[in-house]
């Protein structure tokens, strides 16, 4: 699900007519999602790449921000209040780094939702961020080669060796991916521990994931909102 041009403009007019307020700091936005001023502030975010260790190699994974910036807060409004088009805009937000590979490239997947939390939620923003990320970078994306096989319990209310235990062998693979190289894309990445099962379901389907990107990283010093 994304906008096409037609409708991004008809809600910008109907924001605008209705003075709807920034998504952030709730002044006047001009019809825009954000105003100025937070739109200046999230653009000196820092951003930053770190790696994460699978089967006895270390993952690339671009980050837009630390978790706990503003770009944080509206993942919360995109995931658990049901504005999605936000989501759209931390796709953009992703798609304006540097391209996270070097050679061939690769094709963008996002993590994915199980049936039951995606009936319950209407859409899977991780997609949605995916799909403006990979545009902005010239790439495809294939929402369908990925998918989890059950519901689990939200990876934020688990420790760490649960969040482990929780996602063992809930991802499966489309044959497709084989041979592929392949970019994954998520909101937050907490322990890593939902990209690992990720990674591993695609290398057990034939598929070469040589990065990730996402919006927000947990680090050591990162509030926990619970999202």
């Amino acid at each position: 699900m994304f906008e096409i041009p037609c409708f991004s403009g008809l809600r910008r007019f109907l924001r605008r007519a209705l003075h709807a307020p920034c998504r952030l700091c709730g002044t006047y936005a001009q019809g825009a999602e954000l105003c100025r001023s937070c739109t200046n502030r999230i653009t000196r975010t820092p951003w930053g790449v770190s790696t994460l260790g699978v089967a006895g190699s270390r993952i690339p994974i671009l980050w837009r921000e630390i978790y706990g910036g503003p770009l944080t807060e509206l993942i919360y409004q995109s995931k658990y209040h049901g504005v999605w088009p936000i989501a759209m805009l931390l796709g953009q937000q992703l798609g304006a780094l540097p391209r996270p590979w070097m050679g061939p490239a690769p094709v963008a997947i996002p993590i994915p939702l199980s049936g039951k939390r995606l009936a319950r939620r209407g859409y899977n923003q991780s997609s949605i961020i995916a799909r403006m990320a990979a545009q902005c970078w010239g790439i495809s994306m294939r929402e369908r080669w990925l998918e989890k096989t059950r519901n689990t319990p939200r990876q934020a209310t688990l420790d760490r060796a649960h969040r482990r235990e929780n996602l063992s062998g809930s991802f499966r693979a489309h044959q497709a991916v084989a041979h592929q190289r392949v970019i994954l894309l998520d909101d937050i990445m907490t322990s890593g521990s939902t990209l690992r099962e990720a990674i591993r379901a695609i290398h057990h389907s034939g598929g070469q994931v040589i990065g990730a990107a996402v919006i927000a990283r947990v680090g050591a010093d990162s509030p926990n909102k619970g999202l």
